[in-house]
């Protein structure tokens, strides 16, 4: 992950922390909307047309559209990080494996090449949100691969067979592709700009229910509320599915696909 690029302004926060802000300004809008329809009424400017029920429902319904379309990006990049994770993870151990083939000496040095690459990934995996600790297992990363591939070319240069060559060299950079996917598939998030369209359809909705609920009676805040806390609660699942290394859905499970892959080196 490039430690230079910027994140956007609302992946700088947790999911849980917009979502509870994003409740309480539903609130306030629900209670504003009912303020301006009674200021309107008091000057009977207000008036109680069907159309306006229509134009509500028209924006709850943007709002779902919205709402399942950023719910259905986030999924897919769910999904993707977890298959970019288990192939990484499928890549590495067979590249791990096909070291065996080669004379002691040098399975030996590639092994131990292997370790600390493989040493390195999971020191990505466990660095969490930090981006000083990605930064820095990305540079571990890259000099560990430098010297496994340094080693696979110098083998395959000195060695006039090039059936082993022929085994490990694509594995390798299959290997270090599968972990740039990877990578790259954890920094492609939901367009901001999609998301501050859901936090303000969001807010309009609230705005619209306090505004119709004038001259219909008292004001029913067990439905209001309950409108704000649903709400919040799917925006709250589709955000932290776009954040993998923080909130509640993670991708532990996937992880541990590579970290596994560290008991090629039990007996070593």
């Amino acid at each position: 992950m490039n430690d230079n690029l910027p994140l956007p302004f609302l992946l700088r926060y947790d999911a849980w922390v917009l979502v509870i802000i994003l409740f309480l300004l539903m609130i306030v809008f629900i209670r504003l909307g009912a303020y301006f329809g009674r200021h309107r009424k008091r000057k009977e400017e207000y008036q109680d047309n069907p159309a306006n029920s229509t134009v509500y429902g028209s924006i709850l319904g943007l709002l779902a559209f919205i709402l399942g379309f950023t719910f259905s990006m986030s999924g897919t990049r769910y999904e993707n990080r977890h298959q970019a994770i288990v192939n990484e993870a499928n890549c590495i151990g067979t590249a791990i494996l096909r070291a065996d083939i080669y004379p002691d000496s040098d399975r030996t040095i590639l092994r131990t090449h292997f370790k600390n690459y493989l040493q390195a990934r999971i020191d990505y995996i466990k660095a969490g949100p930090d981006l000083n600790k990605i930064a820095a297992a990305d540079k571990a990363l890259a000099h560990h691969q430098a010297l496994l591939w340094g080693h696979a070319v110098w083998f395959s240069k000195h060695n006039p067979s090039i059936l082993i060559s022929g085994q490990m060299l694509p594995w390798l950079t299959d290997m270090f592709d599968a972990a740039e996917f990877t990578r790259n598939s954890e920094i492609i998030r939901v367009p901001q700009s999609v998301v501050i369209m859901l936090f303000s359809l969001s807010l309009i909705g609230a705005f619209f229910l306090g505004y119709l609920s004038v001259g219909k009676g008292r004001f029913d805040w067990v439905t209001g509320i309950g409108f704000c806390v649903l709400s919040s609660i799917v925006i709250f699942i589709t955000l932290d599915l776009d954040r993998p290394r923080r909130g509640l859905i993670d991708m532990d499970a996937s992880w541990y696909a590579i970290i596994s892959q560290m008991s090629n080196f039990e007996n070593q």
